[in-house]
């Protein structure tokens, strides 16, 4: 097994090219599982989750695609007339977007935005991509931030999956029961990506029930608007607004 910090973006880029040998998410104590693949990374919008296609009906003016990956989401709005910029850290997604269509495109980490955040009014984070701060603290840091920088009016469509019933991925109840046990939040995971013979470093990822995305939210400058969602152990969306 290789060691590859774009093992990820190799994946989305064999599969733009026609692969479908999908990728597979590792957990620190050793689970496995498969991950999504390209039957959502490169999903047409009549493919998406449910809840995806109702939320990105949510988005206005210009927007920016946390996460974008293959640029699923920011080529949709773009072909629906937004101004829209896709972000994404890893250099190998940054080319399959583009390659794929995708007009502007930002390659770097979403702590690097800094003040650029201030010329967008909506930011996606689909995918369960409320997650790429890894850890509360740093989500809520970084929901203060854009707070202080984005235009009034600015809106965050936020999706995560409850990590109590059975939909987040790598996520089960001996698990986040060790999780309590040491004094975090039950959904928060240290992951890893494997595809092929390629693996990433670890990261941190999290996953965030509706109660707990409402408390983290609390005092950084936002509002939850609406939750676009339906069963429990479903994704969901949080439409954040700033006050």
């Amino acid at each position: 097994m290789g060691r590859s910090d774009d093992a990820f973006g190799r994946a989305l880029a064999d599969w733009a090219r026609g692969g479908t040998s999908p990728e597979f998410i590792e957990r620190e104590d050793g689970l496995v599982e498969q991950g999504a693949g390209h039957e959502i990374y490169l999903a047409e919008f009549a493919r998406w989750p449910a809840v995806e296609r109702r939320a990105v009906r949510l988005a206005r003016g210009r927007v920016l695609d946390v996460g974008c990956a293959a640029g699923r989401v920011a080529l949709h709005l773009q072909g629906r007339g937004h101004d829209v910029v896709g972000l994404d850290a890893s250099p190998r997604a940054v080319t399959t977007a583009r390659a794929r269509g995708l007009e502007r495109v930002w390659c770097m980490p979403v702590d690097a935005l800094g003040a650029r955040i201030d010329a967008f009014d909506t930011v996606v984070l689909f995918g369960n991509n409320v997650g790429i701060f890894g850890t509360p603290e740093r989500l809520r840091r970084g929901l203060a931030r854009w707070a202080r920088a984005m235009p009034a009016g600015g809106r965050i469509l936020a999706e995560s999956t409850n990590p109590y019933c059975g939909g987040a991925p790598a996520m089960d109840r001996r698990y986040y029961g060790a999780n309590r046990a040491r004094g975090r939040l039950p959904g928060q995971a240290r992951l890893r990506v494997r595809y092929d013979r390629w693996v990433t470093p670890w990261f941190a990822w999290l996953f965030l029930s509706r109660r707990e995305l409402a408390a983290v939210v609390r005092g950084t400058g936002w509002r939850t608007a609406d939750i676009v969602g339906g069963a429990p152990g479903e994704p969901y969306v949080a439409v954040l607004e700033k006050h």
